[in-house]
């Protein structure tokens, strides 16, 4: 259980709703899957790879257009893992548990209509380019009041291959090229906003070229990912939809990215919110030290330098490697984060890849371009979007320190921050960040439904605050300022 000390403690009876209105969505989510096991299974589509699928190469003379135009849309059955836990298939056990339980309206929810348009976006030099969006949208009609929400959340594509794009994961499932990609898994813990009712929208923010860890990329991707759906009008939604920004690591990343940017990139939208999660964009120079050496350096390192330096040519990331260096980063080319590491499980520190191995990375000319360019800490605070900063106290993947210091930076700029904190000390690599994952999604998913109730952001910025975690596990105090 959350436990929060501020000057005006919140009602107990509100947060029983809450928490168990989001474990009814949880458990109606996971009864109909298991229920669509059973089912008979559609027939399983053979999905093209996105380098091979004429849907994502954009039309000529499209460069002109406004961001978030929309270029070409199609519908699709969305699938998630197998064939017989599909959009298609639940849609249709959504309707026939419809007619035993016309009463509960939530039903009407699991039936869904799902989408994807390729739209006009703009990379992290401002230049013209198109990426694909997935989104989902219930079929029954929205009973709250105003229009239907609409969360962006942004999947940890962590990858340097279009086999990890959302768009290709969503449809291809788990007997796909992209078996071992995050979103294939981690689609599961948004699926739970669909029986509230909102629209999911999942756009490919690394773009085209698979362009991992660019910040003004994602950003860019995010926002017109939105004004896309938005523009698109099979999806229903209205121009004044709420909007909630959702993701978690890298994920999160691209959902910090596109909330410090809404405010001069896409002003119109109503964006309520943005729960951002364990983000590597809060200080990518933490990021490194954290992992340098370790583990996961040999793919979490060494695919982010990939993306960066398809991203950045003009820092000369690949001239400032030696031979073994641009060997390394020429074996990152075209893979998730998972392939990369059972393909390198064990790295040196990545300053003997270089050609100054004395100088730190990101001491480094190259590494402070780069770093600089896609950190957040430093820069601006998203004055007009409240924040959810949430993570483990434990996560040994992306150091908490840096969404500490985020945090407090945002805190000092007026922006009204929540921040919760998960306490799970489970002793290996990865778990925990994992875990930091699951255990902050309901929350996360609640913040964004209080935003789109009107209710006010709570502020963790004027007092001390213990940061706990969700579940029933122990928690530690940490002060604010």
């Amino acid at each position: 259980m959350s436990v929060v000390i501020q000057p005006a403690q919140r009602a107990r009876g509100d947060r029983f709703v809450r928490r168990h209105v989001g474990f009814a969505a949880w458990a109606f989510a996971l009864i109909f899957g298991l229920i669509g096991v059973a089912a008979n299974p559609a027939h399983a589509e053979v999905v093209p790879l996105p380098d091979d699928d004429p849907f994502y190469v954009p039309p000529s003379g499209y460069e002109s257009l406004p961001n978030g135009t929309v270029l070409r849309d199609r519908t699709i059955n969305a699938q998630y893992l197998l064939p017989f836990l599909s959009t298609d298939v639940l849609s249709e056990l959504g309707g026939s548990a419809e007619k035993f339980f016309p009463w509960f309206e939530q039903l009407k929810n699991l039936k869904i209509n799902a989408y994807q348009v390729l739209y006009k976006s703009l990379d992290s030099h401002d230049r013209p380019t198109a990426q694909v969006a997935t989104v989902l949208v219930p079929q029954g009609p929205w009973i709250g009041s105003g229009p239907r929400p609409l969360i962006s959340y942004q999947v940890a594509q962590d990858s340097t291959t279009t086999r990890a794009a959302p768009s290709y994961t969503l449809r291809a499932g788990l007997l796909s090229a992209g078996a071992l990609a995050n979103p294939t898994f981690e689609v599961s813990l948004s699926l739970p906003a669909l029986a509230y009712g909102y629209a999911i929208v999942y756009p490919d923010y690394e773009g085209p070229h698979a362009q991992f860890i660019a910040g003004p990329q994602a950003g860019h991707g995010v926002l017109d990912g939105v004004r896309a759906v938005l523009n698109y009008a099979p999806a229903g939604l209205a121009y004044n939809t709420p909007v909630g920004l959702w993701g978690y690591s890298g994920g999160g990343h691209a959902t910090g990215w596109a909330a410090y940017l809404k405010e001069s990139y896409a002003p119109e939208l109503n964006v309520k919110g943005a729960a951002v999660g364990a983000s590597a964009a809060s200080d990518l120079v933490q990021m490194y030290y954290n992992n340098n050496g370790k583990f996961v350096a040999g793919s979490l390192l060494v695919t982010a330098i990939a993306g960066l330096d398809r991203a950045f040519p003009e820092a000369g990331i690949y001239e400032y490697l030696n031979p073994a260096g641009k060997q390394l980063i020429d074996s990152a080319q075209d893979e998730t984060l998972i392939e990369g590491i059972l393909k390198r499980p064990v790295l040196a520190p990545l300053e003997m890849f270089t050609k100054e191995p004395w100088v730190p990375v990101p001491e480094s000319k190259v590494g402070k371009y780069v770093f600089g360019i896609n950190t957040l800490a430093g820069k601006r605070a998203p004055r007009t979007v409240p924040i959810l900063n949430y993570h483990d106290e434990f996560d040994e993947l992306v150091p908490v320190k840096a969404d500490n210091d985020l945090a407090l930076q945002y805190c000092r700029e007026g922006v009204p921050v929540e921040v919760m904190r998960t306490f799970t000390p489970i002793p290996l690599i990865g778990l925990v960040h994992i875990a930091g994952e699951a255990e902050g999604a309901l929350p996360a998913l609640n913040y964004l439904a209080n935003r789109f109730k009107g209710l006010p952001a709570r502020n963790d910025c004027p007092y001390s605050a213990i940061w706990a975690s969700p579940l029933p596990l122990p928690y530690k105090a940490f002060i604010t300022q």
